[in-house]
């Protein structure tokens, strides 16, 4: 609580400081520079708090300000911050929004290699959102804005590059993007990024003995996504095969690699729990500490009245009685709320405790999807007939209750598809299963769920699809 209102009241202070230096900007047209520096320098400040709220409140306040602050390298640092924070959150087009003044500070410098990265990141806010035309563009002006000697980042737009074009199946664009990368930067063929578009570029085209090699060749990957990603691509060339023992081989250890990925973020969750818990001991200790200085101090007003007694009499006695008898209380008081705000912040840790173990037990829901139905397509993916969605959306509202009937209610023009895709999100499904499911890329899974958002109301662009998704478990 006391953390909390420090935050406030320095919000209050700068926000109070910065209202004169607008006022004066207006009056006499001074730079605000100095400003905008001072509220990055305290967002920063927030970030490493884990204020993380506080500080994306303070950026943009700083934004305010930017129009008439003369120094591109301050803008150039704002922009990036907030772009950054928007991309944690998922809302690209408020990142691309900011990616832009970006992009106008960077040229103002006359910096080539920060106006190359900003067009990259550009690039790759389009490609997440689905606008495949436009990242090509945005990648294109990169590589040309890219100094010559930054051989790693101009391999890295071309590995990029050949992201984007395996989405369109474009796979002569893909082989010279691949090519061209490893001719301009060798080490990045040590890249899980470069290996997977490797072995997608040799799938696509039917060369499916030296994408297996290539899998193998690579198998001890540190990356647990990129092996999961490549076991399911092996999964599917050993169906295609008629290579049934291999392939339930391949479909087992896939299981447990996601069973590993689940348990892996369940662990992170409980570190973070811990740490909390940890916090939460401290200021419990502390508050204790606080309780016996108060009780130390109340004796020692004990003393001094005793010995006022001796010394004044009864009058000044009453006197030091009556204040000691105060201190006491207000002690008393203090220790009562410090125990209050100790019991919030166990309930606090019990509620994470709780959230933890549901999200747990949604990563097995979803990792008994693959399973489900054994029915394969003749291309090796999931074939879920009617009968397996209904037992889809059982659990779904299992785990969420009313999830669907909440969801068809609030969205009438959602179809059972729409739906059940729903269904998928919702239940934490990783994105692997999803694109065996409905035969897609992994990669496309952002791109398709970016595309339901806008199917939702316009509200949902201000948050995640699984967060709104989320509203319909209550």
């Amino acid at each position: 609580m006391k953390h909390t209102f420090y935050i406030l009241t320095m919000l209050f202070v700068v926000i109070t400081a910065c209202e004169p230096s607008r006022q004066r900007m207006a009056y006499d047209g001074k730079d605000t520079t100095e400003m905008v520096s001072r509220l990055l320098d305290t967002s920063e400040m927030l970030y490493k708090q884990h204020e993380t709220d506080s500080a994306l409140t303070l950026m943009l306040t700083a934004a305010d300000y930017a129009k008439g602050c003369h120094d591109p390298q301050v803008n150039y640092q704002l922009f990036q911050a907030l772009s950054s924070a928007y991309e944690k959150k998922n809302l690209f087009h408020l990142q691309e929004k900011y990616l832009v003044r970006q992009l106008e500070a960077a040229q103002s410098m006359d910096d080539t290699g920060k106006t190359a990265l900003t067009l990259f990141t550009l690039g790759v806010s389009r490609y997440t959102q689905g606008d495949n035309d436009q990242a090509i563009s945005y990648l294109d002006k990169a590589l040309t804005q890219a100094p010559s000697d930054s051989a790693e980042f101009r391999a890295k737009c071309q590995l990029m590059r050949c992201q984007v074009f395996l989405q369109t199946d474009a796979t002569d664009s893909v082989v010279s993007s691949l090519r061209q990368a490893q001719a301009i930067y060798p080490p990045i063929a040590q890249k899980d990024i470069f290996h997977l578009s490797e072995v997608y570029m040799l799938n696509n085209i039917g060369r499916y003995d030296e994408a297996e090699k290539k899998i193998n060749q690579y198998a001890q990957t540190d990356s647990l996504y990129a092996r999961i990603e490549e076991l399911s691509l092996l999964q599917s060339i050993h169906e295609r095969r008629g290579q049934t023992l291999q392939a339930f081989k391949d479909a087992k250890l896939l299981l447990e690699l996601n069973d590993s990925a689940a348990q892996r973020e369940a662990s992170e969750a409980m570190t973070s729990i811990h740490q909390l818990q940890h916090e939460e001991q401290m200021k419990l200790a502390s508050a204790r500490q606080q309780t016996m200085k108060a009780q130390a101090q109340a004796r020692m007003w004990g003393l001094l009245a005793v010995s006022a007694i001796v010394l004044a009499g009864a009058v000044v006695a009453i006197v030091v009685f009556r204040r000691r008898a105060v201190v006491a209380h207000q002690a008393e008081l203090e220790a009562l709320r410090l125990a209050e705000d100790a019991q919030s912040s166990e309930a606090e840790v019990r509620a994470l405790n709780e959230d933890l173990q549901r999200r747990y037990y949604e990563h097995l829901y979803a990792i008994l999807l693959p399973i489900l139905n054994a029915k394969r397509t003749h291309t090796g993916h999931i074939d879920l007939n009617e009968k397996s969605w209904q037992l889809i959306e059982e659990n779904t509202n299992l785990v969420l209750p009313k999830f669907t009937y909440h969801l068809r209610k609030n969205h009438s023009s959602l179809s059972d598809e729409d739906v059940r895709f729903c269904c998928l999100v919702a239940m934490k499904v990783p994105n692997p299963v999803i694109a065996n499911i409905y035969c897609i890329a992994p990669s496309s899974v952002a791109v398709r769920k970016q595309r339901m958002k806008r199917k939702l109301e316009e509200s949902v662009m201000n948050e995640t699809l699984e967060t709104y998704l989320s509203k319909y478990s209550l």
